[in-house]
């Protein structure tokens, strides 16, 4: 099943960049959860990201919501939801219109009896003239006392609106078993209901819904069993499931080294890590599972998957490791028509790279498919979430060109010049490889304007990046508020511009004697002005000049100025705009290959 062609793959937009500090790389266990999820609010608004993370005690912080508003690209904190780092409470998160179902437990390597150990459900409501969202009081599903303890708290609502928990009990012989209960009151109450099953050591597993019908798989830590399941159909009675069945013969690492997501024609895509640390896939049609394919056959503890689905396409992330605890990659492979692509490198760089999580679906029409993951020097240090994306091929693409113009082309880049991820903080300074005007900070991840500037620009010219034919990169995200940029050539108050305006179009502009003459504008082609956006430009030759913008990894735009007042010398590279509260970061300049 293996061979549909890697241009399915070919576009990798990746975010290096740090988003929020975390206790290590496995920061987004539990695998089998999902910790994000993605709500369109309306009122011509972009949707709002809610990630939940544990933080254990980075930033003085437990279990929180992060919140994003530009695709996930970055977060900010949104509020606590249990703050008692002490408690390392891992939360497994559902969307209800614009409400936020969650259900809360522990979660750590070992696990013991404590009374602490109970799981909680909590509504989160969305309040429309505020735009966010607040707690209603927590409700606890399972009660632990002295002798037992509750983990590993799953979140399903069926057709029928009902919200069902299951989570693993454990029993005083070292056993789990698979509890459930049920909400038919919108959350208010719970109802115990039979139990699921047991396992003979720590339990892990899977509860989803697939439409008309509940599924739960489950699995157990360090154990050779078959994998099992249980279905129900929402019509039944309460109490009512099929009995006890293997759903296939090899297991699942600790029980829970899966992501499951429902294809939505009554199946689940179930993508799993077997007791023999390989990674497969299998497809689940509403009765039967169907054979295992390979996804990834080296073998290691941390590796995880995270899958997102749209429309008939599944997305797959994994880790690999190529040195232990120490240094990993992350793999993409894409299903679609029935054939998985060849796997993909989104990220390469020698870190230590944990557990990833991602959005279970995501619409049709949607650009790119982000996914997060634990971020360390190595396996038992602090670090950060980073995020990363694959762009969805087909979409966002710019018209053909007419018949009678040449496409554009991008020139060739070539040495790297100068890069800055901004990873120090500062409250007026961008650090000694800059020099600028207006006022800038650093807050440990990007670059900040600090000063609106009617007359005028925030300023930032990279000191080691003087050159004349090069290319300057950035990611840079304006809100939708005003315009921002990346210069080129800039000496004195003169500068090529690739300029990002309020409506989601760009002008290419050069700078000079104190205003500014537009060379050429085009659409952007992102969704929404509020996303953030990669801007590239190009600038070569001195007879005429060429240049050209890129935006997401696309030609927009290109132009020669051939005019008298063109710009044919050296000048830096740099970043604009004349508004604050702008955030820059990945800023990068490449020399330009000879033109041809």
């Amino acid at each position: 099943m293996v061979g549909l062609s890697t241009a399915l793959l070919a576009t990798v937009l990746a975010s290096l960049a740090p988003m929020v500090p975390v206790s290590g790389g496995n920061a987004l266990t539990l695998p089998a959860q999902r910790h994000a999820v993605r709500i369109d609010t309306g009122n011509g608004r972009p949707p709002t990201w809610l990630l939940t993370l544990q933080q254990e005690g980075a930033e003085g912080r437990g279990l929180s919501f992060f919140r994003s508003d530009d695709g996930g690209r970055t977060f900010r904190f949104a509020a606590a939801i249990q703050p008692d780092a002490s408690h390392a409470d891992r939360a497994e998160v559902l969307a209800v219109g614009r409400d936020v179902a969650l259900v809360y437990s522990y979660e750590a390597p070992k696990l013991a009896a404590s009374r602490r150990h109970d799981v909680y459900f909590q509504w989160w409501r969305y309040r429309p003239e505020t735009h966010d969202w607040a707690p209603q009081p927590a409700v606890r599903v399972f009660d632990a006392d002295d002798s037992t303890a509750y983990s590993r708290a799953l979140l399903a609502r069926d057709s029928r609106g009902r919200l069902w928990v299951q989570a693993f009990r454990l029993d005083s012989d070292g056993g789990s078993t698979a509890v459930l209960s049920v909400s038919t009151d919108g959350g208010t109450r719970f109802q115990r209901q039979p139990n699921l099953g047991r396992v003979k050591r720590r339990g892990g597993g899977r509860l989803l819904s697939l439409g008309s019908k509940l599924i739960f798989v489950y699995a157990m830590h360090d154990g050779f069993e078959p994998t099992r399941m249980r279905i129900r159909n929402d019509g039944d009675p309460l109490g009512t499931w099929s009995a006890v069945r293997d759903a296939f013969s090899d297991g699942i690492y600790h029980g829970a080294a899966l992501s499951a997501v429902a294809d939505g024609k009554g199946g689940m895509h179930f993508v799993y890590k077997d007791e023999s640390e390989r990674l497969y896939h299998r497809h689940f049609n509403g009765n039967v599972f169907g054979p295992r394919t390979l996804l990834e056959g080296s073998r290691d503890w941390a590796m995880q998957a995270a899958t997102t689905r749209i429309g008939d396409t599944l997305y797959v992330f994994y880790n690999v490791m190529r040195q232990p605890n120490a240094s990993y990659e992350v793999h993409a492979r894409v299903l679609k028509g029935g054939r998985f692509s060849e796997p993909v490198v989104v990220d390469s760089r020698r870190t230590y790279k944990g557990y990833p999580n991602a959005l279970e679906t995501l619409p049709e029409g949607t650009t790119e498919v982000p996914f997060f993951f634990g971020d360390a020097p190595n396996a038992n240090s602090r670090g950060y979430v980073a995020r990363g994306a694959l762009a969805v091929p087909g979409r966002g693409e710019e018209p053909p060109p007419q018949e009678d113009a040449p496409p554009p082309e991008e020139p060739e880049p070539g040495e790297l010049l100068f890069n800055d991820t901004f990873p120090r903080t500062s409250s007026n300074s961008l650090g000694h490889d800059w020099k600028w005007s207006g006022l800038w900070l650093t807050d440990g991840r990007r670059a900040v304007s600090d000063l609106d500037h009617p007359n005028g620009d925030n300023l930032a010219f990279a000191l080691p990046s003087r050159c004349d034919d090069c290319q300057v990169e950035a990611w840079v995200h304006a809100f939708g508020v005003d315009e921002a940029g990346v210069v080129l050539r800039a000496e004195g108050d003169e500068r090529y511009a690739l300029v990002l305006l309020p409506q989601g179009r760009i002008q290419l502009r050069r700078y000079r004697d104190g205003s500014f003459t537009v060379l050429g504008e085009a659409p952007g082609g992102q969704a929404s002005s509020w996303d953030a956006v990669r801007l590239s430009l190009s600038v070569s030759g001195a007879g005429p000049v060429r240049l050209s913008a890129s935006v997401n990894g696309q030609v927009r735009l290109t132009v020669t100025d051939d005019d008298p007042a063109a710009l044919t010398g050296e000048g830096f590279a740099g970043l604009a705009t004349p508004i604050a509260g702008v955030w820059f970061d990945d800023f990068l300049v490449r020399a330009l290959s000879p033109a041809p």
